[in-house]
């Protein structure tokens, strides 16, 4: 053989070795391994519950304010009516002194929340001669 013929042939078997080898080979795809991530739950102690003292439930009464005064004077000024106060005071009265539009000082010497009540004992206060002009004051 000629040395033509001889580069021929080897560059031919070089050819078809590397064609072969070339081949696309079918390729299994890569199965990647799955984990499933489980959360391990927490164990949460329960906490004891303690024992309650059972208290007895009172009823909540709200005391509602007076509305109701009997008046036993009415005066212009201020000091008189605080001097009569203060001598209700003394004998044992509630005594309180309110201020009227008018300029007038009230003073009180019994209060209600009640109506029924303070009418009642404006009736029997009004029998005496003591505190016949006695009257009943509303406030609003």
């Amino acid at each position: 053989m000629n040395y033509l013929s001889k580069i021929l042939l080897l560059s031919v078997l070089i050819c078809g070795i590397g064609l072969s080898s070339c081949k696309e080979e079918a390729k299994e795809p890569v199965k990647k391994e799955t984990t499933k991530k489980v959360a391990k739950k927490k164990e949460v102690k329960k906490p004891t519950p303690k024992p309650v003292e059972k208290k007895k439930l009172e009823p909540v009464v709200e005391k509602v304010p007076n509305k109701y005064f009997l008046i036993v004077a009415s005066f212009e000024n201020k000091t008189n009516a605080e001097k009569l106060q203060s001598k209700l005071k003394e004998e044992g009265y509630v005594s309180d002194i309110h201020n009227s539009k008018n300029g007038f000082f009230r003073v009180s010497y019994k209060a209600f929340s009640d109506r029924k009540l303070a009418f009642q004992e404006l009736a029997s206060v009004r029998a005496t001669e003591e505190h016949k002009d006695t009257w009943l004051y509303i406030k609003r």
